[in-house]
């Protein structure tokens, strides 16, 4: 199982709305890969807040995976500069 359909599967189990848990689980598993690829630079919070042009703050947010902090779009931008691509995949929901 793909691991957005893992994490929409858990935000139903509590609770929350079919399509705000689609989007939920995609910046889910956004930012999580942000956070590894953060984490295997080994870089520091400052250096990835330049390579980001964030401030400091917006990595320890992203290492603590604030997910309500940080739009699917906004998520995309970071994982790109960090010299990675994002791919979609539409389907078919299972109604």
């Amino acid at each position: 199982m793909n691991e957005v359909k893992y994490y929409r599967q858990m935000f139903r189990k509590k609770g929350v709305p079919s399509a705000e848990g689609q989007c939920l689980a995609l910046r889910t598993v956004l930012i999580g890969q942000l956070k590894q690829e953060l984490l295997q630079t080994g870089m520091s919070q400052q250096q990835a807040a330049q390579k980001l042009g964030v401030k400091q703050p917006r990595i320890s947010e992203i290492l603590n995976l604030s997910i309500d902090k940080f739009s699917a779009e906004l998520l995309v931008k970071f994982l790109y500069k960090l010299g990675k691509e994002v791919t979609v995949t539409v389907e078919t929901t299972e109604s």
